[in-house]
């Protein structure tokens, strides 16, 4: 879609556009001021009542600091730690001064139970009495009887009858009126705390805020006094407790022992029964490691009896004359080499050393033989020595076996018996330590400056909260006046229209808010110099300057939504044009909910529906309007499915031969956001006039209606405002139609 913009060339300076924009703030302001005005006065009129009811108050403070320094006296560690430096810990000191507790020691401490201020079921004057005494301060008035006839009115009505109440009940809503009096701060950049008490009166504001300085610090210091003093005393009971488990657990360990007979042997802590079984032990080792060796010597000498000549037999046997049989080997063979090289094996020499090499070979495995013997011997030996020592570990081990049992539940007695002695000690140790810590606790905070009777109040004064009343009042009003006018998402103007849309707006339609009874098909008529007929015609004139009603032209006219006043629009306009003397047919082709039957009149046999499935002539369905001449055919809610008969070629026939007979073809399509009869049309209209209600149907809702008549291939060539309120318009807006409206309505007639 094209867009439609209107430039000037003075809005190309910074000046222009300044003045622009703080145009459309003041229209702003203009628009929405009874909005301003009615946020003004209520909130002055809040601000002058609470001015009359509030009486002023005294704010008094006093300074706390929680002292990053500490008093090491010992070098003992405390039962309870000093504060940690942190903006938590102070946070946490914070809740404690102002805590329902402290506060209840200082109304009890105060007697504040007693004081009308804090306490509601004491007699004192109500809101009316102060209300009422300060309008007969500001004013000078004698306002006494009006108090006194309030007073017995709201009495009779039970509103000021006051409900018993109990003394539990008295004394916790004063700890809780006084609460709010309270307040205790810190800014998390220092360790100050700022402990301030708001009241009547100034000398109470400041006592109140020094008692509860002074009931924080007190019950500081007797917090860790009493959880040091029950440390105390739990630890002399514990220290009993322990004292007799440790008496009982050595009895009983000496007396196990002396029931299992259970003699301490020359090693120390160990038995002669298990020093033998160490002894025992050590032996059985050793036996076995002799044995292993005797075993793998026999091994070896097995493989040298086989066969001498592999490996070091010397080494593995330990016998001389195997050792020298082996160098004689070594020489024979090397000379039985040479000569086998020399002469050949049938050399007589030759055989002559193979001779003598089978001879050695042949004693070293004798020699071998007798070794091996030994051997076996020995390693009989080693194996008899190692069973023997097993059969005395195993006797040895059944006689000690009771004694074994024996020492390990004495060893358990003995570990229970030094755990109750090491914890006796340490407790014993404690108990010591926080004996002499209790005349050195020290406090965590300390007074900086005591609070001080004020001087002023610290509530504004009246004059001030009516002022404050009046500029917060304006400062809302025109927060919400901006507010509504940046969620008011309709149109204002044609302007408004033009920038937002891009569619060109040839007209207003105005409303008839002073012609209630008088219908808008009628009025154009029976008015014509009237603002509104003058607005229809305006918007002929348009049209045809756009070239929109000429000869054979078709003029589809829809809206967004129902209620747009687009059926009101085509009858005005359609019996405007037929009684300036042009040839008009108005097409109702809204089949779902018509109304031109209703206004115009229906009497003819058929109606478009019929014409469009042949059930009627033409002459069957065209009627005549009898005051202007205009033709129309109506439509009737008969149809089933609307969109088909609306989108089939006899229609679209139709509407040809109509714009062939007519100088204008009006139809009255439904909404777009509602039905998509209209959609179908757009094919047989020349143009589309688009209407939208006043400051009533959403941007969104047309923007979207209107894109989709694009996407069915039929542009929006022209927009009509409907039922504007013209006096509205020429108060509130700014715009080019706006401008000098009500001097020129001496031109209309009402």
């Amino acid at each position: 879609m094209a867009a439609y913009t209107h430039v000037d060339g003075a809005l190309g300076s910074e000046a222009s556009t300044r003045e622009v924009a703080l145009r459309d703030l003041l229209q702003v302001l203009r628009r929405r001021r009874s909005t301003i005005i009615a946020s003004v006065l209520c909130c002055t009129a809040l601000a002058t009542t609470g001015a009359l009811l509030y009486e002023p108050r005294f704010t008094s403070q006093a300074v706390l600091i929680i002292d990053p320094r500490t008093t090491e006296v010992t070098d003992i560690n405390a039962v309870i730690s000093n504060l940690p430096r942190e903006a938590a810990a102070i946070r946490t000191e914070i809740d404690m001064i102002t805590s329902t507790a402290t506060a209840a020691k200082v109304v009890d401490r105060l007697g504040l139970v007693h004081d009308p201020e804090f306490n509601g079921a004491i007699e004192r004057p109500s809101a009316i009495d102060r209300a009422i005494a300060g309008i007969n301060d500001t004013l000078g008035y004698d306002l006494s009887p009006l108090q006194q006839q309030i007073t017995g009115y709201l009495n009779s009505a039970g509103i000021g009858v006051k409900e018993p109440t109990t003394a539990e009940k008295e004394r916790a809503a004063v700890i809780a009126d006084v609460r709010r009096g309270l307040s205790a701060t810190s800014d998390a950049q220092s360790y100050t705390i700022l402990v301030s008490f708001k009241a009547k009166e100034a000398e109470k504001a400041a006592r109140i805020a020094n008692a509860f300085v002074d009931e924080y610090l007190r019950d500081q210091l007797q917090t860790k006094k009493d959880v040091n003093q029950q440390a105390n005393k739990w630890l002399e009971d514990r220290i009993n407790e322990l004292r007799a488990q440790v008496e009982v657990s050595d009895k009983a360990v000496q007396d196990y022992r002396a029931q299992q007979g259970l003699v301490l042997g020359s090693a120390g802590g160990e038995t002669f029964l298990s020093q033998q079984l160490a002894e025992l032990n050590r032996a059985l080792v050793v036996a076995q490691t002799e044995r292993g060796r005797a075993e793998a010597r026999a091994q070896n000498a097995r493989i040298v009896a086989r066969s001498p000549t592999q490996g070091n037999a010397a080494e593995i046997l330990g016998s001389p004359l195997i050792q020298r049989l082996g160098e004689e080997e070594s020489g024979i063979a090397r000379r039985l080499a040479e000569y086998r090289t020399r002469y050949g094996d049938q050399h007589p020499a030759v055989q002559a050393y193979v001779n003598q090499l089978t001879n050695l070979r042949q004693k070293m495995r004798e020699e071998a033989t007798k070794i091996m013997a030994v051997i076996n011997n020995e390693v009989e030996i080693a194996r008899a020595r190692e069973r023997e020592l097993e059969a005395a570990l195993k006797k040895l081990t059944a006689e000690t076996a009771g004694e074994l049992g024996a020492n390990v539940r004495l060893a358990q007695l003995q570990r229970e018996a030094d755990a109750n002695r090491r914890v006796y000690e340490g407790l014993l140790q404690r108990l010591v330590e926080t004996r002499e810590q209790d005349d050195l606790q020290q406090r965590d905070a300390r007074v900086v400056s005591l609070a001080e009777p004020p001087l002023e109040p610290s509530t504004p004064g009246k004059k001030l909260f009516v002022g404050g009343g009046l500029a917060v009042g304006l400062l809302i009003g025109m927060f919400l006046a901006f507010l509504r006018d940046h969620l008011n998402k309709t149109f204002r103007n044609t302007q408004h229209v033009e920038e937002t849309i891009g569619v060109p707006a040839i007209g207003l339609v105005p409303s008839l808010p002073h012609h209630k009874n008088a219908k808008p098909e009628d009025y154009v008529l029976d008015r014509p110099r009237s603002e509104y007929s003058e607005a229809v015609r305006a918007i002929g004139v348009s049209l045809y300057a756009r070239g929109a009603l000429n000869t054979g032209s078709v003029v589809m006219v829809t809206s967004a939504v129902p209620g747009e006043g687009k059926t009101t629009v085509c009858l005005t306009l359609a019996r405007m044009l037929a009684a300036s003397g042009r040839r008009v047919l108005l097409l109702e082709c809204d089949l779902r909910c018509p109304r031109i039957g209703n206004v115009l009149g229906d009497n003819a046999p058929g109606d478009l529906s019929d014409l469009i499935v042949g059930k009627a002539e033409w002459n069957d369905v065209v009627q005549v309007d009898g005051r202007t001449g205009l033709h129309y055919v109506v439509g009737r809610p008969h149809c089933d499915h609307p969109q088909e008969l609306l989108g089939s070629e006899k229609l679209a026939s139709i509407i040809k031969f109509a714009s062939l007979e007519y100088d204008c073809v009006i139809l009255d399509t439904p909404p777009m956001a509602v039905v998509a009869d209209a959609g179908v049309l757009t094919r047989s209209a020349t143009e589309c006039l688009f209407v939208v209600r006043w400051e009533q149907t959403p941007r969104a809702v047309v923007q979207r209606a209107i894109e989709r008549l694009t996407e069915l291939g039929r542009d929006v060539t022209s927009v009509v405002l409907s039922r504007v309120d013209l006096k509205k318009l020429a108060r509130t807006d700014a715009s080019e139609e706006a401008y000098g409206m009500n001097e020129a309505r001496r031109y209309y007639t009402r």
